[in-house]
Parts: C-alpha cells; structure tokens; sequence
C-alpha cells in the first residue's frame, strides 16, 4: 500500500509538473532574464504555497472555499490578483529592458537580487490562483476518500506530489 501511495503522488506530481500555468511561465521568466538563483528563490515560493494549500484543505477549509457563495468571492480575489500580477509585471518589463540597456552601456553584468522578494512572488502567485486551490482541495478530497488509505499513506502521497512539483520546476 505504501509503494501504491508512493507511485499515486509520482503519478500527481509529474502531471502537475507538466500543466502550463502562470506559475510556469513565470519561472521560465524569471530563468531567462534573471537566472538559476532567483528562479529557484520562485519555484520555492510556489512549493511553499502549495504546502499551504494542502495544508489547509486537509484540515478544513475546503468546506469554507467550497461553498458557492463563496467560490465566486475567490475567484474573483483571486482572477484580480492574477490580473494585476499580469499589468504589474508588463510595466516592470519594459522598464526593466530600457534599465537592462542602460546597465549594457555601462557594462555592469552583475545585477542584485532579492530572494525573499521571489519568495514571496511565487507564494502569492500560486497562493492566489483559485485553480491551485481548487486543484489541491480536490486532491485531498480524492486521497482522503481512499478508505485503504491511512494518514501515514496521505501524507506520504503529498509529501511525493509536492517534492516532484518543486524537482521539476527547479529542473
């Protein structure tokens, strides 16, 4: 039972890995103009978030975010904070290329980052992406089910879900 929980969280975690969602597009961003660091500091922030969001569902906020009054409130929190993440970063991005073109002419190659800045980007970025939340609440819900199933296999299985996720977004 245990090696079925195992392979069930493998299984879940390679599929998630593969889903293409703000989160993805971000740490392929981020890889490309910022380099391994900063989207390693993001891809920890989402696997941070994620923990969050399974913690959460498991213990019982999924009956507060399930219920339809309140779903349309999250999603539509959550759709403006995505929106706004979108605007944010299209402004940041042409400011940041004439600043890149100027740092060129000056020849500085090196550029500060700020970790716990990514950090805390790619918390909130998955944290606030109500298909995260729903995706996780269901898992949890799907595994919890499984009457075969005791806490040491539902934690094993998330605990396998969630380290395949993040191994894959630092890869």
């Amino acid at each position: 039972m245990i090696f079925k929980a195992i392979l069930s969280g493998l299984t879940l975690g390679l599929a998630l890995a593969l889903s293409l969602g703000p989160s993805f597009f971000a740490l392929i961003q981020t890889s490309t103009k910022r380099g391994f660091r900063p989207a390693f500091a993001l891809a920890f922030g989402i696997f941070l978030s994620d923990i969050l969001c399974v913690f959460l569902a498991y213990f019982g906020v999924a009956q507060f975010l399930d219920s339809p009054q309140n779903k349309l409130y999250v999603g539509l929190v959550g759709g403006t904070v995505l929106m706004m993440f979108g605007f944010f970063s299209v402004f940041q991005f042409k400011a940041r290329v004439a600043e890149e073109k100027e740092l060129e002419k000056k020849d500085l190659a090196v550029k500060a980052v700020s970790m716990p800045l990514y950090i805390t980007k790619g918390f909130f970025l998955n944290l606030l992406n109500p298909v995260v939340i729903g995706l996780w609440m269901a898992c949890v819900v799907t595994v919890s089910s499984n009457k075969d199933y005791t806490f040491i296999h539902i934690l094993l299985f998330f605990i396998v879900s969630l380290t395949t996720v993040f191994l894959t977004d630092v890869l």
